[in-house]
């Protein structure tokens, strides 16, 4: 028996489906719910399904605010990142320019899956005075962004450019060790800064300390887990507990520091009578990958 599956392509931003026979194509057909016939119930529960998860997942995906993401539909991959271009200063008249070009990375690309296996036992359905597969279905999108952020995060604090910062908690100036990551990043290798990332007791600790708020003038703590920095324009800020709740990591998205290999999604349906319930299982292909070390600081003991 052939199972339902479907498939949401990351680089083409559409779903695809099949009947999962593996000498298929996994990208069989295009999906067009417009045109539903018998056969096609069970694709259209399967993209609905997948769209839901997708979407109670995607405000979560907090982490992906530290990287530049690359669509990609192959697992594996080479990729050419261009990362900087510098240009040719005091030029004298009547001579020509040097020729400048883009540096470039050659990144390969693995991607991992990450999984989220969806049952529903036949008495959890028949018995239940409430929507089972709405609390699965939620569940699951919670747990792929949780997984995605987990393994964001693990990527970013792997950065080799580190120095052990000073407690924000205390009568430190956190703008001092910030600094040291801007003239690192900035001052020293000419990537612009944008992103500074940290578990939310460091974010407590920055924003509660003295020197912070006298600079602040009375501005609060933004709301939320992505919110740009008071008195540091263009630097957005990321609160994520998965990160380590003694450092901080200051980036450039745009260098790029971090990026991120999304591949596609997929979700195949399928029942086991025997054991009586219906299940479907969702995957989701990904790799988090540094590319520029020199894009990325890590300051370290910035909490207690």
């Amino acid at each position: 028996m052939m199972n339902k599956r479907v498939f949401y392509s990351a680089a083409k931003g559409k779903f695809y489906g099949s009947n999962s026979n593996p000498d298929q194509s996994p990208h069989a057909f295009a999906f067009d719910a417009q045109a539903i016939v018998p056969h096609d119930i069970a694709d259209i529960e399967a993209v609905t399904i997948l769209e839901e998860v997708l979407g109670l997942a995607r405000p979560q995906y907090t982490m992906r605010n530290v990287c530049r993401p690359i669509r990609m539909d192959s697992l594996t991959a080479r990729i050419d990142i261009a990362t900087k271009l510098t240009g040719s200063e005091k030029v004298p008249p009547l001579h020509e320019a040097d020729i400048n070009a883009q540096a470039y990375s050659n990144v390969d690309f693995d991607l991992w899956k990450n999984v989220v296996h969806v049952v529903i036992a036949d008495e959890a359905a028949k018995k239940a005075a409430h929507d089972v597969m709405a609390l699965h279905i939620q569940d699951a999108g919670g747990d792929l962004a949780r997984m995605e952020n987990s393994q964001i995060v693990t990527a970013l604090e792997g950065a080799t450019k580190t120095t052990s910062g000073s407690d924000w908690g205390g009568a430190n100036n956190p703008f001092v060790d910030l600094e040291t990551a801007f003239g690192s990043i900035e001052g020293t290798y000419g990537y612009t800064p944008d992103f500074i990332a940290a578990h939310p007791l460091v974010w407590a600790d920055f924003f509660g300390n003295d020197k912070v708020k006298g600079q602040l003038q009375g501005q609060t703590r933004p709301e939320g887990k992505v919110f740009p920095v008071p008195g540091l324009p263009g630097i957005t800020g990321i609160s994520e507990w998965a990160m380590t709740n003694t450092l901080a990591v200051v980036g450039s998205r745009a260098a790029p520091g971090l990026v991120l290999g999304e591949g596609p999604t997929e979700a195949a349906r399928y029942r086991d009578e025997k054991a009586g319930y219906d299940a479907y299982i969702i995957r989701q292909w990904l790799e988090p990958k540094r590319v520029v070390n020199n894009a990325l600081y890590k300051l370290t003991a910035v909490h207690a």
